[in-house]
């Protein structure tokens, strides 16, 4: 099974959903649930469309995911501390750290 025919079967399975959720009583209810429904829906045929898009022009659409999902990694001047040698960024993920707080408000790393 390829990547597309999955994302086709989702967004049938939406649609499919879109249907169903005019039998909730509840107005609000299932005004909310379309909404959410349909949010879902255009964002496979977005997420489709740019996928179909990249393998067209040769990238491998997975691997820009990859890349932008993985953080820096720690520079090796001080692996144990988990900071940089400058005092405000973190080293782990290169947020900075406020002198008050202690530790980086974006990873959690705390400061020694």
């Amino acid at each position: 099974m390829t990547n597309s025919a999955s994302i086709d079967e989702f967004i049938r399975h939406m649609q499919a959903e879109l249907d169903d959720c005019e039998q909730i009583s509840d107005k609000q209810e299932r005004e909310q649930r379309q909404w959410q429904l349909e949010v879902a829906i255009q964002e496979a045929i977005l997420f489709n469309n740019r996928f179909k898009q990249l393998e067209k022009i040769g990238s491998d659409p997975l691997q820009i995911v990859q890349a932008l999902a993985m953080p820096d990694a720690p520079s090796a001047e001080n692996p144990k501390s988990g900071l940089s040698s400058d005092s405000n960024s973190c080293k782990s993920c290169g947020g900075l750290i406020e002198a008050e707080l202690g530790f980086c408000a974006s990873c959690g790393k705390y400061s020694e």
